[in-house]
C-alpha cells in the first residue's frame, strides 16, 4: 500500500487557477460594460480563455468527493448534513444578500415575473448572476450519492463516455418548440445538470486513475505544455470564429483534461517557487469565499472607481486591487458572529508527512481534514 500526502496539492494549487481564472472572466466582463459595452483583442482574449476556471472547478467537486471515498464507506444522512451546513447555508445567505443589495441599489425586484418562477430562479442561482454554479454544486452532491454504487476503477471510462454524449446532447439539442412553463425554464438554466455533468464525472475518473494519471503527467510534462499551447490557439481560433462562447462549450470535453493534466504536471516545479506556491495556497483555501464574495466588491468598484481604472492598460493594476479588496472583504467578514455560516473557510493541513491510503484527506474548494466514512469532499471548502 502506498505512502500518500495529507493533502493533494496539486488539486488545490489547480482550484486556486480556477479561482482567479473566474475572477479574470468577470474583471474582464466589467471592462466591457465600462468600455462602451465592447470588448477590445485584449478583454476579449483574456474573458474567453479564463473560461476554462468553471468547468475546472466542477471537475474539482467531482475529484475530491471520489477521491476520498474510493478506499472509504459513504454516509448519506452526515454527508448531506454537513453539505447543508457548510454550503447550503452560504448559498442561502448570499443568494438573500444579493437580491436585497440589488432591490436597494437598482430596483430590481425579484417578484417581478411570479412567485414560481422567482423559486425556480432562487434554487437556480440566479439571485446573481455567479451563483448559478452553487446550484450545479447540490446536483452534483445528489448524483454524487447515487454514483457509489460504482466503486471499481473498470466503471469509470465507460461513466466518462457515456458522460460525454449526455453532455453533448443537452449543448447541442433544442428544447421542442411547444415546450414551455416552468419545466422549459427550468431546462433552460446555465444550472442544469446534464449541461455540466461530464466534467464532474471527469473529476471522478481522475479520482480514481489519480496515481498513473499524475505520473503520466509529470513524466510527458513537456508534451503536455505543447499540447495546451496547441489548445489555447484552437480556443482563440474558435472565440473569434464564433464569438462568445460559454464555459462548458463541447470543445472543453478535450481541452479540461489536457488543462488539469498539464497543470498537475508543473505544480511540483511552481512549489519551488515559495512566494507563488504561498500565494496558490492563499487563493485556494480562500476560493469558496473569494467566489461568493467578489461580485459585489467589482460592483463597488465599478460604481467608485475613478475613469482612468478602465483603461486596458491599467487591467493587471484593476485586477490586483479588486482581488486584494475581495481578500480584506473576506477576512473581515470571518471575524462576524457565526461567520462560519456565511463564508466557509478551511483550515488547510500542510504537513507532507506520508500516511497510509485509508487515511488520506483531500480538500474541497478551500480544502480540509476530514471524518472516516463522511465523503463530504467537495468543490467548496469544509470548516472544521
Amino acid at each position: 500500500m502506498s505512502a500518500k500526502r495529507r493533502y493533494i496539492y496539486e488539486i488545490h494549487y489547480i482550484r486556486a487557477i480556477a479561482s482567479l481564472m473566474v475572477l479574470l472572466v468577470h474583471v474582464s466582463a466589467s471592462y466591457f460594460y465600462q468600455q462602451g459595452q465592447q470588448y477590445n483583442d485584449f478583454t476579449f482574449f483574456i474573458n474567453q480563455i479564463s473560461r476554462f476556471g468553471t468547468p475546472m472547478f466542477a471537475m474539482i467537486s467531482g475529484f475530491l468527493l471520489f477521491y476520498q471515498t474510493r478506499e472509504r464507506g459513504f454516509d448519506l444522512k452526515k454527508f448531506f448534513s454537513s453539505r447543508f451546513t457548510k454550503i447550503g447555508i452560504p448559498f442561502f445567505v448570499w443568494s438573500v444578500f444579493y437580491l436585497l443589495f440589488m432591490y436597494y441599489a437598482e430596483n430590481v425586484n425579484p417578484l417581478e415575473n411570479g412567485r414560481k418562477l422567482f423559486v425556480v430562479n432562487f434554487l437556480s442561482g440566479n439571485a446573481f448572476y455567479h451563483l448559478y454554479f452553487i446550484s450545479i454544486v447540490f446536483q452534483f452532491y445528489l448524483i454524487f450519492s447515487i454514483l457509489q454504487v460504482f466503486r471499481s476503477r473498470r466503471h469509470w471510462p465507460v461513466l466518462l463516455g457515456i458522460a460525454a454524449l449526455v453532455n453533448l446532447y443537452f449543448l447541442k439539442t433544442a428544447l421542442p418548440a411547444d415546450l414551455d412553463g416552468l419545466l422549459a425554464e427550468f431546462l433552460n438554466q446555465r444550472a442544469f445538470l446534464p449541461k455540466w455533468i461530464y466534467f464532474f464525472i471527469f473529476g471522478g475518473f481522475l479520482a480514481y486513475y489519480w496515481e498513473p494519471l499524475l505520473a503520466f503527467s509529470k513524466r510527458y510534462k513537456i508534451a503536455l505544455s505543447g499540447a495546451a499551447l496547441v489548445l489555447t490557439v484552437l480556443a482563440v481560433l474558435e472565440y473569434k470564429q464564433v464569438g462568445s462562447i460559454p464555459s462548458n462549450r463541447p470543445t472543453n470535453l478535450i481541452n479540461i483534461p489536457v488543462l488539469v493534466l498539464f497543470l498537475a504536471g508543473i505544480m511540483e516545479d511552481i512549489r519551488k517557487t515559495e512566494w507563488l506556491s504561498k500565494f496558490l495556497k492563499t487563493i485556494g483555501t480562500l476560493s469558496m469565499a473569494i467566489y461568493l464574495v467578489h461580485p459585489f466588491v467589482i460592483y463597488v468598484f465599478q460604481k467608485t472607481a475613478p475613469a482612468f481604472f478602465w483603461k486596458t492598460s491599467l487591467f493587471p493594476v484593476t485586477y490586483g486591487i479588486i482581488l486584494a479588496l475581495t481578500i480584506v472583504l473576506v477576512k473581515a467578514i470571518r471575524l462576524l458572529p457565526y461567520s462560519n455560516y456565511i463564508l466557509t473557510v478551511p483550515k488547510v493541513k500542510t504537513s507532507n508527512e506520508p500516511i497510509p491510503t485509508r487515511n488520506i484527506t483531500s480538500q474541497t474548494m478551500g480544502g480540509s481534514r476530514g471524518k472516516q466514512g463522511d465523503g463530504s469532499r467537495a468543490s467548496f471548502p469544509d470548516n472544521k
